[in-house]
């Protein structure tokens, strides 16, 4: 089988790509913008970034190229976007799987009419559509009815072993108002009044690091704050190792991968208030939703660790293990197959 590859250049997509291809005989990446994966055989790059119809025209014609030379038997697409859209219409005869990421379904189709109809179609043209989430098939259900292509899948994550925990506080969301990672600065800066022990590292990378570094250095919390750049995951790995505090607080978000991972090595999450995040933390025993009225950190200090690192880690190993994930999204490859 031979399987094209299409997403945004991400960390998510790269795993992906590697815990896939032992299934697979050939893989063949599309992506927007530069990813460097081992396991494809071939990689392009076509965007639709720019808002300009005529580039989009130039960009199917260039998918369709892709598409009749590579001559795969499916299409797996990361993320419903403007590239998933075209994708599909590129397609033309050869099934398409797609896996909704978050605020590609639950914000984007709201902001116009031609944000929803890329969102519809795409799901529409899916032999299947997975997310990680509930409150993700239901927002999909609501543009399009036909009820038997949804399955609630998790990626998969590859469980992290904790290391002796420290005084640190680890964020590892993309630098865009999307993560808020300016509420996280604000929330600590508050916290190390009382906790001036404790440290901040921020990784990822994004368009507001400049302005993120800046606001540290305003709030008086730079040398307690350290900007980490993009982390590989190795070095991710060692950053949740250590962690005794995960925080992540999107404004809209899927299963997060990343808090997945963090659950695995022990971190206690601070988490924002969103029915997505609810399927997996309890408040106040599983983590802190954060509220307004109080400071998350110093909240989770209160939390019972031992209790809500059992509870996490139990959750999971009981659904997430990327071993078991990667099974199922290969049957629903040979299904997809079955339908032509």
């Amino acid at each position: 089988m031979k399987i094209i590859i299409a997403g945004e250049a991400s960390v998510h997509v790269s795993n992906y790509c590697r815990a896939i291809r032992p299934y697979v005989d050939e893989l063949v990446l599309v992506t927007e913008t530069p990813l460097e994966v081992p396991e494809a055989s071939k990689s392009y790059r076509v965007s639709f970034r720019n808002m300009n119809p005529l580039e989009w025209l130039s960009g199917l014609k260039e998918l369709k190229k892709i598409i009749r030379e590579e001559s795969p038997d499916l299409i797996h697409i990361h993320q419903v976007n403007r590239l998933a859209y075209f994708m599909c219409r590129a397609a033309g005869k050869v099934p398409v799987i797609s896996t909704a990421w978050g605020s590609d379904v639950l914000i984007v189709p709201e902001r116009n009419f031609i944000y929803r109809y890329f969102s519809r179609e795409v799901i529409r043209r899916s032999a299947f559509v997975t997310a990680d989430a509930m409150v993700m098939i239901d927002a999909m259900k609501y543009m399009d009815y036909s009820k038997s292509k949804y399955v609630l899948l998790q990626y998969g994550i590859d469980p992290i072993d904790p290391a002796p925990k420290e005084k640190i506080i680890f964020s590892n969301r993309l630098h865009r108002p999307l993560y808020n990672i300016d509420l996280i600065l604000k929330d600590f800066a508050d916290f190390v009044k009382s906790h001036s022990e404790w440290e901040l590292n921020i990784g990822g990378s994004g368009p507001e690091t400049d302005r993120l570094k800046a606001l540290a250095n305003a709030l008086g919390i730079d040398d307690k704050v350290h900007f980490l750049g993009w982390l590989d995951p190795s070095e991710n790995g060692k950053n949740y190792a250590k962690a005794t505090i995960y925080v992540s607080i999107p404004s809209s978000d899927g299963t997060s991968v990343s808090l997945l991972e963090a659950m695995s090595a022990a971190c206690i999450p601070v988490v924002s208030d969103l029915p997505v995040i609810k399927e997996w933390i309890e408040d106040g025993i599983g983590g802190v939703v954060r509220k307004a009225s109080q400071n998350p950190f110093s909240e989770a200090l209160t939390l019972d660790s031992e209790k809500c690192i059992r509870i996490n880690q139990g959750k999971i190993n009981a659904s997430v293990a990327r071993k078991e994930t990667t099974k199922v999204f290969f049957s629903l490859y040979q299904k997809a197959l079955q339908q032509l």
